[in-house]
């Protein structure tokens, strides 16, 4: 069986799909934010915060061995997910394309910073980053993930990924990936 992989941009529905294929498949899910905000606690000299862990070569390999060393040692009794912010597209394909893993990007790319902004307050959680952030900052930071999602798309086309959008109708788009998924799983 292979792994999963799924990347994208923030409060597009990673988590989601990643609990639906636990659920699913009882796979192992591996959270590239936990790991990051773990590194943050334990070694804040390494500077890997949720801005900086994107950039970082040794936080994207740290990840991979760390899904790598859960497998080996699993020796395919489990499957795993990954899912996370944390990486660019290219690193993706570059660390994650083998053969091995099914990959997908999730973005919302087709929505009005203004309706992203109020879908973040409505779910946001005392626990949660946006949640101390003011209507406009909610809605400035809305406009750059948009336009974030339009270039991660086109590049998700050069490097061959499949890209989704979660703008509209999110549950549809889930389970879209969800049969791909089911149709892919055990190539």
């Amino acid at each position: 069986m292979k792994n999963i992989v799924i990347i994208g941009r923030p409060r597009a529905g990673k988590s989601t799909l990643a609990n639906m294929i636990s659920d699913k498949y009882h796979y192992q899910i591996i959270r590239t934010d936990t790991i990051r905000n773990t590194f943050r606690e334990i070694m804040p000299e390494l500077n890997i915060r949720p801005r900086t862990a994107i950039e970082s070569k040794e936080f994207q390999m740290f990840c991979k061995e760390f899904m790598e060393a859960n497998i080996r040692q699993a020796r395919n009794k489990y499957g795993y997910v990954m899912e996370g912010c944390e990486i660019f597209v290219k690193d993706c394909k570059e660390l994650y394309d083998n053969g091995n893993n099914l990959i997908y990007v999730l973005a919302q790319k087709n929505i009005k910073p203004e309706q992203m902004a109020k879908n973040i307050k409505k779910h946001d959680m005392v626990n949660d980053w946006s949640y101390e952030m003011s209507d406009e900052e909610r809605i400035e930071y809305c406009e750059k993930q948009i336009e974030k999602a339009k270039i991660w798309e086109q590049e998700c086309k050069i490097y061959g990924l499949k890209f989704y959008d979660t703008s509209k109708d999110r549950d549809k788009v889930l389970n879209e990936i969800m049969e791909d998924i089911e149709k892919n799983i055990k190539e």
